[in-house]
């Protein structure tokens, strides 16, 4: 594993370690491109954007890099009042082979915290939580160095950490993974989450995507019965339930632009393929 897959992992675990004990809220989200094709330039396209918020819990952020023949673009959004996060990442080479220093690569990292407050009869009860990471991802065509990658942890209260690394090669595929623990709550207990989330699309001919919109998140919460949960004070969980909002112009954007760069990739590689008949 690389060094700094490594090192995120590290501060995810600190991180995780300390959510049962969260008292407020915070959201915190991270994107970066890169394009490099030095048959058109010696430099690199990067782009970074990010930022964190805690009340309320909420965050977006999208960015996009270009240079020659390679393209890339990032999206990551977290709605800690509904308990979600979102990511999508696209890396698009418009090539039909590997050239050294020619590449594309996306990547995301977000993080949530937060903790609702429970409420209920004075006889103790065994609750449920459920989440689930779920999504889609496309590399194509097959090329042995095009990847993408996740490394996910969630964590509530004092269950044991859901943790684990996730790889894709070559294809078109889902994936779904989900998220249950079961734990014993008292009337005044405040329970505590984490939810972290690292993904990366690389790309060296072709294109490599990762559609993880809508998809981290908290399922279900259920109490014993007489018992109720409130959000705590910076909205955690607030609007836990609600339908899924339509997504926003940004994110509709940076989806049309990831179809467009696969839609480019092809086409150019169509082409480079016709010429060399």
């Amino acid at each position: 594993m690389q060094a700094h897959h490594l090192s995120a992992i590290v501060a995810a675990l600190c991180l995780a370690a300390a959510a049962p004990l969260a008292q407020a809220a915070e959201a915190q989200a991270n994107v970066r491109t890169t394009a490099i094709d030095t048959q058109h330039s010696n430099d690199f396209d990067v782009h970074t954007e990010g930022g964190r918020a805690s009340s309320p819990p909420v965050v977006s952020y999208s960015t996009g890099a270009a240079l020659g023949d390679s393209r890339a673009g990032a999206f990551a959004e977290i709605d800690g009042l509904a308990g979600t996060l979102r990511t999508s990442l696209t890396a698009a080479v418009a090539a039909d082979s590997e050239l050294p220093g020619r590449g594309a690569s996306a990547s995301s990292t977000l993080s949530l915290v937060g903790s609702i407050d429970i409420a209920g009869a004075a006889p103790s009860g065994v609750a449920t939580f459920s989440g689930v990471l779920e999504g889609t991802h496309i590399i194509d065509p097959a090329h042995f160095q095009d990847r993408i990658e996740m490394d996910y942890s969630f964590q509530v209260g004092a269950s044991p950490e859901f943790n684990g690394h996730q790889a894709y090669g070559p294809g078109a595929d889902t994936f779904s993974i989900p998220f249950t623990w079961t734990q014993t709550v008292h009337p005044g207990d405040t329970i505590g989450f984490y939810l972290y989330l690292r993904a990366i699309a690389t790309a060296t001919v072709g294109s490599a995507d990762l559609n993880a919109l809508n998809t981290f998140k908290i399922t279900a919460i259920d109490l014993p019965p007489g018992y109720s949960f409130t959000p705590d004070a910076d909205g955690f969980l607030s609007q836990f339930g609600a339908t899924t909002p339509v997504p926003e112009p940004g994110t509709a954007a940076l989806a049309g632009l990831g179809l467009l760069m696969v839609a480019w990739a092809r086409r150019r590689i169509s082409t480079q393929v016709r010429r060399l008949r």
